[in-house]
């Protein structure tokens, strides 16, 4: 004889006249292994290669109009602003940015397939420009704290190791979005982001809360 909880097809916690549990109508929590919400694939590399092109204009010009305003161009040189302005780029436009905008493209979340937010647009877009906030930051370290000898052989170094970074990685980069049946590079990976094809949609720069 078996010993019956509330009923057929009940579990111990669903008898009649219990009380709702603590995290009653919650959302569930993601779960490791849980099936993603998009499935990546590759898209157009031509289109996606001009996007990358529209968005380095596009931070250049928010570089330009920034170094034009008193005081703060001071403090934000024109290349800080720039790479501020890149590895924030796919937060804009609900995941779209300027160029893939243009060309029909947007960044979501893999697991919930929502436009990606602020910190996964820095996460999968340094991997691009990493020796460049380095060197804008320690430049900007050097420029308060002045040795000439010692500062010139630093920026040296970090010149050296940019240049080679850049050889290595960005081709590595530009392989993996062109051969990878996913299309997604290292920036993707860290992020836990995919592009996907998406309408154009300039109506909200920010995303909404």
């Amino acid at each position: 004889m078996t010993r019956s909880f509330g009923g057929p097809g009940k579990r111990p916690d669903e008898s009649q006249g219990s009380a709702p549990g603590p995290f009653a109508g919650r959302a569930p929590k993601r779960t490791v292994g849980a099936r993603p919400a998009v499935e990546p694939v590759r898209v157009d590399l031509g289109k996606r290669l001009v996007a990358l092109i529209i968005d380095f204009f596009a931070c250049y010009l928010v570089g330009v109009v920034v170094s034009l305003v008193p005081f703060i161009n001071a403090f934000l040189p024109l290349p800080a602003v720039m790479i501020i302005a890149f590895l924030c780029r796919d937060f804009l436009f609900d995941g779209r940015g300027v160029g893939k905008n243009l060309m029909g493209f947007q960044v979501v979340d893999v697991q919930t397939g929502r436009p990606c937010d602020l910190l996964q647009s820095v996460q999968r877009n340094i991997v691009l420009v990493a020796p460049y906030v380095v060197l804008t930051i320690v430049d900007s370290v050097l420029r308060i704290v002045t040795i000439p000898f010692i500062n010139e052989a630093v920026l040296s170094i970090i010149n050296l190791i940019g240049m080679v970074y850049c050889a290595v990685v960005i081709p590595m980069e530009g392989y993996r979005a062109y051969s990878r049946a996913d299309g997604l590079r290292i920036g993707d990976d860290v992020a836990g982001t995919a592009i996907i094809e998406a309408p154009m949609d300039f109506s909200r720069i920010l995303p909404r809360q």
